[in-house]
Formats: structure tokens, C-alpha cells, sequence
């Protein structure tokens, strides 16, 4: 269920489709130099087409996330005119891509060597799933002397990776705790804390705090002897929808990619990992607090449980902005921090958007020379306000907070902003592993037996998971 959530959400938010450009490489290296060849080749000093004189078309590719709105096409179209008007000699196009094919196309554009110039907004998790299709920006970065200390420093480490820099961030997208005030005024529970670390807010207490606000069909709270499991009215909290499952072991203390070191041997049956899913099991078919993954498809927003004015919290992340108007009209609402396990660990997961260049843009000089005109404050606070996350310069927070304060004068937003301390940056719970695509699915795929109810062995389930898990692992080293 996870993954549809996901596909649904991708599909709803975002996205842009492709034309294409071709001039002759001008790529920086990205191989070592062999012995007495001298270093790997630098970029060039200026655009090649400018020396030139040369008209050059930089594509930007717009697929893999947010950018697809009528009003994000037009502030891209917008920007493309105000680069190409004092930048003579280069021409900018945004292609366009739904997600659904964003893929397929892309996969198609670099086997034709047809590759965009530049990919944005992109992900932790475009980035993983192509993770050696991309130029390593540090000879860019080190000829420019670009700075990068008005970044927030987990931003930057959601994109960087042992070999490679690939991308400077764009926006942060936090998580919190969304709550309904009129659920906890009706119930007569107190709001969950705004602050993080209070010794208070750990995930045991918001279960309990959950069972305050959970009622059957009669009205009998989840508190009570007498409460039906099979019949229940309002949840206490939706637990995290969207997340990839291997999140949520990183708040039990455990990596988020469940796999060693090196790489090669799956970890995902250990004590950390299979208490994850005991929780998310026993939160659903113990404690009734959340509901199941039947009852969200069957009777609420796939996309937004919140909205169904029966879910008293939700933990999700930034991007649910698109909601904070209907939510608004329907009932009172804020946001409190993420809560800690019982160890005082935070985990507050996250997604981050980026610009990448493929390793055979065609005109990655002049892409580079594009990208850090989008990242001047500016205009990143332009584009960051188009796709609803949070400016990933320090310098932008004060009027980000000023903006949504604005809009919505009740809510608590510097909680957002604190979230950005604990962050899962690096490893993040989209980062790249090895054979991806497939690890991926498989541990959705078992987070799904869980939710649906089709399996209530949570051991087995994460032991088959670690098994088939495994083969991937070594279907991938075996043809390295």
C-alpha cells in the first residue's frame, strides 16, 4: 500500500515532460587519470557556447518530483526568460514529464545520449535510484570557490555521498506532527509538546496519548476494557503514510538502509528492525490508534488522512502544504515536534530536493552556470515557494516563517524548523543500496503484509524480507 501511497502522492504533486538538446560533450571527467595522464580534466573557465558564440540550448528536466502545477510551469517559464535575457548566447527549456513516465523517459533520453543538462527538482530518492548516472560537482564547486556555509548543513549531506558531491540543495522538507485541535479539545487531552526533546514526547507516551483519542463506534475510548477493535470511528494517529518503511528503524536506533557497511549483507531481521514493525503491527491490530492500510484506502484520502476529520495526529513532512487550506476551513490544526524512542533518540525523517547533472549532459558548463543562478537567494526563494518547501538557505528562514505565518497565523511553523537539527540526512531513508529498485519494493512490500493484516508474524515477515533482501544484495555484487 505504501508504494501506491507514495506513486499517488509523486503524481498528485508534481511533475514535467521532455525535449532534447545535443552538442558535443564537454562533461568533466569523472574517471581517474591513468598513470602519467596528469589530472582529471577541469571544467571549463567559461560556457563553451560563449567562447564560441555559439547558440546553446540547456535542457532542464523536470520530472522527478514537484514542478508539474500550471503555476510552477509558469515561474519556471518566467525565470527561463529572465536567465536568457542576461545570459545572450543561451537558451533555457524546462521539459516536462509526468512521473508516472519520468523513468522510462529518462532512462530512454541516457541510452540515446540524449541527456538533459540538468535534472530539478530531484530527491534522495531520483538521486539514489541513479545514483551513477551523476556528475561529482566538487571540481565546479573548487574552481568557483562556490560557499556553501549558508546551507543548512544537513541539506547538503542528504546529497553527498563518499566519491561525489552531486547536487546543492534546493529545499527541505521536514517532518512534524500535524495535530487536530478540536479532537483534543473534545477529548480533553492536552496538545502534544512544540518542543523537541521534551522527556515528555517519546513514542510510548504518543501511543498512549493516541488511545485518549481513539473511539469506537459507540464512543468508547481505547482506554477502555470494553473498546472495539472491530469497530472504530476515530483513530488517535495515522502513523507515517508516506514514509519508505525503512525509515522507521532509524528511530529505533538502527541505519535506515538495513544493510551493512560494506554493502553487502542485509541486516534487516535485526532486533532494531523487527521492532519497527512490531510497533507498526501493534498499533494497528492491538491499540486500534491507527488505522489500517483497507480502511485508509477504503475510507479516507489516500493522500491525506488528516483531512478526514477522524485522525487526531499524523506524522508527515513539510510538503503537505497543498492540505493546510482545506485543513484550515474544516477544523483548527498545529503542529508539534517529532517524538523521541525511548532511548531520547530523535529522528525527524526528511526529503530534500536538489538539482543534478547527468554525467553526459551535453552542456554541463552552461548547466552549472544555470544552477547556481537558481540557487542566488533571490530566486531560490522563488522556486522554493513554487514547490512548497523550505528555502535551504539559513539566510531565507526568517521570511519563509514570515510567509506562512501569514497564511496561517495559528500554527506553530518554527516547529519546521527546528525538525531540520534532526534530520535523517545521511544516511538519509531514500538513500541509494545496492540494486535498489528491488530492496526497496521488497521492504514496502512486507511493511504492506503488516498493515493490510495478511501477516501477523512479524518475524517472519522480516526474516523472509533479510532473505530476499540478500539475493538482491548479491545478484548486484556478482556482476560488479
Amino acid at each position: 500500500m505504501k508504494t501506491k501511497l507514495w506513486s499517488i502522492l509523486c503524481v498528485l504533486m508534481v511533475v514535467s515532460l521532455l525535449t532534447i538538446s545535443g552538442c558535443s560533450p564537454t562533461a568533466v571527467s569523472q574517471q581517474p587519470a591513468a598513470a602519467g595522464e596528469g589530472e582529471q580534466t577541469a571544467p571549463a573557465d567559461q560556457p563553451e557556447a560563449a567562447a564560441s558564440g555559439e547558440e546553446v540550448t540547456v535542457t532542464v528536466f523536470v520530472g522527478f518530483g514537484t514542478g508539474n502545477d500550471p503555476s510552477q510551469i509558469e515561474i519556471h517559464n518566467q525565470m527561463a526568460a529572465e536567465y536568457m535575457a542576461s545570459h545572450p548566447g543561451v537558451k533555457v527549456e524546462f521539459l516536462h514529464v509526468s512521473y508516472d513516465e519520468h523513468d522510462a523517459k529518462f532512462s530512454t533520453m541516457l541510452a540515446g545520449d540524449m541527456a538533459p543538462d540538468l535534472v530539478m527538482p530531484i530527491g534522495v530518492l531520483g538521486i539514489g535510484k541513479y545514483r551513477d548516472e551523476w556528475m561529482d560537482l566538487t571540481p565546479y564547486i573548487e574552481r568557483d570557490g562556490y560557499d556553501m556555509s549558508d546551507y543548512y548543513g544537513p541539506a547538503l549531506a542528504m546529497h553527498t555521498y563518499p566519491d561525489k558531491i552531486i547536487g546543492i540543495p534546493i529545499g527541505l522538507y521536514p517532518s512534524v506532527t500535524f495535530y487536530n485541535e478540536d479532537l483534543f479539545d473534545e477529548a480533553g487531552v492536552a496538545y502534544p509538546p512544540h518542543e523537541f526533546g521534551n522527556a515528555e514526547w517519546t513514542y510510548e507516551n504518543l501511543v498512549e496519548t493516541a488511545k485518549q483519542l481513539t473511539f469506537d463506534g459507540k464512543g468508547v475510548p481505547a482506554t477502555s476494557a470494553d473498546f472495539d477493535l472491530t469497530n472504530i470511528a476515530q483513530w488517535g494517529w495515522a502513523g507515517w503514510e508516506w514514509s519508505p518503511f525503512r525509515m522507521i528503524p532509524s528511530k529505533f536506533g538502527d541505519s535506515p538502509l538495513g544493510i551493512s557497511e560494506d554493502m553487502k549483507t542485509a541486516k534487516m531481521n535485526n532486533q532494531a528492525w523487527v521492532d519497527s514493525m512490531q510497533f507498526v503491527y501493534d498499533t494497528i491490530w492491538e491499540s486500534g490508534i491507527r488505522p489500517s492500510g483497507e480502511i485508509v484506502e477504503a475510507s479516507f484520502s489516500d493522500i491525506d488522512p488528516l483531512s478526514s476529520n477522524q485522525v487526531a495526529m499524523w506524522e508527515s513532512y513539510s510538503w503537505m502544504a497543498y492540505s493546510y487550506g482545506g485543513w484550515t476551513e474544516a477544523f483548527n490544526w498545529d503542529v508539534a515536534a517529532v517524538p523521541a524512542n525511548q532511548d531520547g533518540l530523535i529522528v525527524a525523517e526528511a526529503n530534500g530536493d536538489t538539482f543534478a547533472i547527468p554525467k553526459s549532459a551535453h552542456h554541463p558548463d552552461e548547466a552549472w552556470e544555470l544552477a547556481k543562478w537558481f540557487m542566488e537567494p533571490e530566486n531560490l526563494s522563488r522556486l522554493s515557494n513554487s514547490y512548497g518547501c523550505i528555502p535551504a538557505r539559513k539566510s531565507l528562514a526568517d521570511s519563509w516563517l514570515d510567509n506562512m505565518r501569514t497564511q496561517y497565523p495559528d500554527v506553530d511553523f518554527q516547529v519546521f524548523l527546528d525538525s531540520i537539527e534532526y534530520m535523517d540526512a545521511n544516511p538519509n531513508n531514500e538513500s541509494w543500496v545496492p540494486n535498489f529498485q528491488r530492496i526497496y519494493d521488497a521492504q514496502e512490500n512486507a511493511m504492506s503484509s503488516i498493515v493490510s493484516g495478511t501477516e501477523q508474524d512479524v518475524q517472519k515477515v522480516m526474516d523472509a524480507l533479510n532473505a530476499e533482501a540478500q539475493t538482491y544484495l548479491d545478484e548486484y555484487w556478482a556482476e560488479q
